[in-house]
């Protein structure tokens, strides 16, 4: 047996990075790393907050503000996390979040967020996500992939019609966008076209697909019966949020939206948007009592959905632990991300992505329980600057 010779206790131990790159003709990556760039991103973060936040209105009068603002916390935050009644320091604050959360993915946080993008990543990995479409850009629906130059010819009408000539609804969201921000639905019935469940003619409908740009169209997928139980007007998603650290992702916190008379098409729980949102036991994959959050931040509690009647608190959840294991396997997709909340539409026959946020708001599981209250989760976040 050949032993390879080991280097004297005199001599260098390791040879030095930039001999190695020199010594197999590696050229080095001079471009600079971005950290300025994302130093300045996330400083316009924290403006866009304390922006915000002075323009906001809260019925905290403005001692309690005060105090509140000097531990890091918006006013909305203190009614949502109720942290006159626990202890702030468990809390993930808004302060050191507004610049660290976009920090944890860098410039991978536009890749992530990016909603056709995501789409290609979750399909070249067998990942469950709605079908895609195509895209609308400037105002013309195009095809992707190689299939689409099978499609139909012309400014991009004929092909958007083709998308929807099955009768189904079609999903219309900007590549870039959040809390369900330029979001509707499309669909051609026998007797005319619908938008958002609202009858349109066609020519309206032509001149809102002809209004769009940079929009991905994906098809609409029928939610598990536990799901449309509850409310069926909205499809109602499993918000995930992941975190990567040294010893590999884990799912750090979950909640589950739905939606109400007053939050319209989607199940929008943020900013006061009408929505319901339940916490999720981990244990058991059941739900538990559920929130309603009003637009000057105050709480009210739900055993039973507001609207439908239908129980909430209880039910169980069909294919949770698949679902966890899926998400998992979606995270393990982006290893430069170790920070997102993943939307997830559960299905009967399982579950599917609907999308990726980057970097993801945290009242929609602070609301429940604070983050910080899980050690691991704890030691990333402080690590991180938050």
């Amino acid at each position: 047996m050949i032993v390879p010779p080991r280097p004297d206790a005199a001599g260098s131990r390791a040879v030095a990075a930039d001999d190695i790159v020199r010594r197999f003709g590696i050229e080095p990556n001079r471009r600079p790393p971005g950290a300025l760039d994302l130093w300045l991103r996330c400083q316009v973060r924290r403006l866009r907050m304390i922006r915000h936040e002075l323009a906001a209105r809260s019925p905290l009068p403005w001692t309690r503000r005060l105090a509140y603002w000097r531990r890091g916390f918006r006013a909305n935050s203190v009614l949502v996390c109720r942290l006159d009644q626990r202890d702030p320091r468990e809390y993930v604050d808004d302060w050191d979040y507004s610049a660290s959360g976009y920090r944890y993915n860098g410039f991978f946080n536009p890749i992530v967020g990016n909603k056709l993008v995501l789409s290609q990543v979750l399909a070249g990995h067998g990942l469950p996500h709605p079908r895609l479409h195509g895209v609308v850009r400037r105002g013309r629906a195009i095809g992707v992939g190689p299939s689409a130059a099978a499609g139909p010819a012309g400014d991009g009408w004929a092909r958007f019609e083709h998308w929807a000539s099955d009768g189904r609804p079609l999903v219309l969201r900007p590549h870039w966008s959040g809390a369900g921000e330029g979001v509707f639905f499309a669909q051609r019935l026998p007797d005319g076209w619908r938008v958002n469940r609202q009858p349109a003619t066609e020519a309206e409908v032509h001149r809102l697909v002809g209004s769009l740009d940079r929009y991905v169209v994906t098809a609409y997928v029928d939610q598990a019966a536990y799901a449309a139980a509850i409310h069926p007007e909205t499809a109602n998603t499993i918000r995930v949020l992941t975190i990567i650290d040294a010893e590999g992702p884990f799912v750090a916190a979950l909640a589950h939206r739905f939606g109400t008379r007053r939050s319209g098409a989607l199940d929008n729980w943020h900013q006061g948007r009408g929505g319901v949102n339940a916490p999720i036991d981990r244990a058991r994959g059941t739900l538990g009592p559920a929130l309603t959050l009003a637009p000057d931040g105050t709480l009210a509690e739900h055993m039973n959905h507001p609207d439908t009647g239908a129980p909430i608190a209880g039910v169980a959840i069909p294919g949770f632990e698949r679902m966890l294991d899926g998400v998992l396997d979606a995270a393990r997709c982006f290893p430069e991300a170790p920070l997102v909340g993943w939307d997830v539409l559960m299905t009967d026959d399982g579950h599917v992505i609907i999308e990726a946020n980057s970097p993801p708001g945290l009242s929609v599981w602070q609301v429940h329980a604070p983050l910080k209250r899980d050690p691991r989760v704890a030691k990333f976040f402080v690590a991180g600057g938050a």
